[in-house]
């Protein structure tokens, strides 16, 4: 009888648990269905927040999962209703920050032909692009939420000029705040000027389009959601794109070549055909002979890369 309670006591400590492996596979499917299209990488922007439900589920599990199967079902359900009432919270607003009128960003060139450009909202879209003509270096509109503040930054040394642009304030966490199309930044930078841009994004959708400028420096980096990089026209570069937790979809303009070296966690790639292909990095045709031509390095944790080409007209 000792003899058998004693064998059974491994049987039972080593019960498995539901909750873990469901959370897995609906992580899985979500990733599934957006590489798929199916799905927005903004999902991600919820579940993010949402984080301190897999805190709950946990302790749920402990408690109750692992004494028997019936248990972890009952867990299981908890999880389910849990989660609904947090999604049902997000969707009605409760507790989410107001969004302020719009905030005119216009910062002189005071005589620079350079400059450096950070710029770093938290969370929103952002949307950068040339302007068609101006006297100043950074001319927009940023929207931003309650208790969220800008903090323009400029100094200038001679013909550079040192331009940054952070948001600050922001909350992280579930229910704090919010990602949706009021809350964002658009921004144009003076195409007469020879940039180094360091763009950064927390959560949210941004789309850089610096067609008719002229970079000779990029970075990029993106949390969680999607980001769209069309790059340059014309000069030689570096660039370098990261993201965390998305897809980033980088836009080659015909003409520009590029030397492409993809670091990807557990994300896809999609490259164009003829690249010249050694181990990670990918080589367009003409590389080393072209006039035009970018260094780009672009990495993905989880989700998607995506390298198009713009077709010659």
């Amino acid at each position: 009888m000792d003899e058998r309670k004693r064998r059974g006591r491994p049987e039972q400590s080593r019960r498995v648990s539901l909750v873990g492996p469901v959370i897995l596979i609906g992580l899985g499917i979500i990733l599934l269905l957006n590489n798929l299209g199916i799905l927005e990488w903004s999902v991600w922007e919820v579940i993010l927040r949402l984080w301190p439900v897999l805190l709950i589920a946990w302790g749920l599990d402990l408690i109750i999962g692992r004494r028997s199967i019936w248990g972890s079902l009952l867990a299981l359900v908890l999880i389910v209703a849990l989660l609904a009432g947090a999604l049902w919270l997000f969707g009605s607003g409760i507790g989410t920050g107001r969004v302020v009128d719009a905030e005119e960003i216009r910062q002189a060139l005071d005589g620079a032909t350079q400059a450096e450009i950070v710029i770093a909202p938290a969370i929103g879209t952002l949307h950068v692009e040339a302007l068609p003509e101006s006297a100043n270096l950074v001319e927009g509109a940023i929207h931003l939420g309650n208790g969220e503040r800008a903090t323009p930054e400029f100094a200038a040394k001679g013909e550079t000029a040192t331009f940054t642009l952070r948001s600050e304030g922001v909350a992280f966490g579930p229910f704090v705040g919010s990602w949706d199309d009021q809350r964002g930044w658009d921004l144009g930078l003076n195409p007469d000027v020879s940039l180094q841009l360091e763009i950064s994004l927390g959560v949210g959708k941004s789309d850089v389009d610096l067609t008719g400028l002229t970079v000779s420096d990029l970075e990029v980096t993106m949390g969680v959601g999607q980001t769209t990089v069309t790059l340059p026209d014309e000069g030689r570069f570096r660039a370098e794109i990261d993201g965390a937790i998305g897809q980033t979809i980088v836009v080659i303009p015909a003409g520009l070549a590029a030397r492409i070296h993809v670091d990807t966690g557990l994300a896809g790639r999609q490259l164009p055909d003829g690249y010249q292909r050694h181990g990670d990095v990918y080589t367009s045709p003409g590389y080393e002979s072209a006039d035009n031509r970018v260094d780009l390095e672009v990495s993905q944790a989880i989700g998607n890369i995506a390298i198009r080409h713009t077709r010659t007209r």
